[in-house]
């Protein structure tokens, strides 16, 4: 099951990663929110964490921020330093180019498979991951107040660095999921808005739009971060924010916890349940992940409301890929199956 995939990365990711020490033993089967994950956090983690923090506060951002962009003549990607003079062995001159940001507890592995393919069906743009790999299993709030500032100001000066070969902020596209969809905001922010555009896959509600600990509402996303600013949305209310933060809105299944592919979970555990909140939030990636293959063809509609699009009065739209293309704004909604690839 796809939400299952993305369940044992981010569980996996999370008990066993780490580049240079070993994280401590961590439960997950006797959580049942958001809040008792931070204070599972907070109360067993606090050492480890104080370390880390120790160890990447003392070193550049550098050190722990890399991009890979995809190689089309070795069919690999490659990693490219902000030094101009290696942009020209993997990236082409003057064309838009997009760079995916992996979620937190996850790697630069969450979109590889997906962009791979469609780097090699749409030659005409440049394709990158960002991995930070290294900062990823950092407590929630630390990432949030700390490193989050940090790596989107790093990726702002790669954005500028760009222009050595003709791609200027406007044709740059950054994806970011959960909390780096708020991460690559910050990036525009920095970028005064000259960002071409900006897909966020189900931002993170808590600490951003929701909840007692907000943040500046700088630094949550919102459409004055790059030209076009297009948001998924899987878990309002739970994981996800309940506010409108694009010019672009897509609605997937309503944009509804519980999603209809996490209906076991909500059997077994409830629809509070930690695991199925992050069943509905990773299905959006699952199902965006699946529009970089160029053979999938979903359609989303342009719609008043969720209740409306039930009742089939909208027009069909095709939904945006990957690729930046589109610059319809307005709320858009999307019914999938529970399998690849959810048409």
């Amino acid at each position: 099951m796809p939400f299952a995939r993305g369940i044992q990365q981010a569980l996996i990711f999370l008990v066993m990663f780490s580049s240079a020490k070993a994280l401590p033993a961590f439960d997950i089967s006797e959580m049942h929110s958001v809040k008792q994950l931070e204070k599972s956090w907070t109360n067993n983690f606090q050492g480890y964490n104080i370390s880390l923090r120790h160890e990447y506060e003392l070193r550049p951002i550098w050190e722990d921020v890399s991009i890979w962009c995809f190689n089309r003549q070795t069919d690999k990607f490659r990693p490219t330093s902000s030094d101009f003079r290696d942009f020209s062995e993997v990236l082409q001159k003057n064309r838009s180019t997009v760079l995916f940001v992996h979620g937190w507890l996850q790697s630069k592995l969450q979109f590889a498979e997906g962009v791979k393919r469609l780097a090699m069906a749409v030659t005409k743009r440049n394709y990158c991951l960002v991995d930070f790999e290294t900062l990823a299993t950092v407590e929630l709030q630390l990432f949030i107040n700390q490193l989050a500032p940090r790596i989107a100001t790093y990726l702002a000066g790669f954005v500028q660095s760009l222009g050595a070969i003709d791609i200027p902020p406007e044709q740059v596209t950054l994806v970011g999921e959960g909390v780096t969809a708020h991460l690559v905001a910050q990036t525009g922010h920095i970028l005064a808005g000259h960002l071409g555009s900006i897909i966020g896959l189900d931002p993170l509600g808590p600490f951003y739009t929701v909840g007692p600990l907000l943040q500046r509402s700088r630094t949550a996303l919102d459409p004055s971060d790059a030209q076009f600013v297009q948001v998924w949305y899987s878990s309002i209310g739970q994981l996800g924010s309940p506010i409108p933060l694009g010019h672009q809105n897509i609605y997937v299944n309503g944009g509804l916890h519980p999603q209809p592919s996490c209906a076991c979970f909500t059997k077994v555990f409830g629809a509070t349940n930690l695991l199925t909140q992050l069943c509905s939030h990773y299905f959006v990636v699952d199902v965006f992940k699946a529009t970089l293959d160029p053979a999938t063809d979903l359609l989303a509609t342009k719609c008043h409301s969720y209740k409306h699009f039930l009742a089939g009065r909208c027009r069909i739209h095709p939904t945006t890929r990957a690729t930046g293309d589109g610059t319809d704004a307005g709320n858009f909604y999307l019914q999938t199956s529970c399998q690849p690839p959810y048409l």
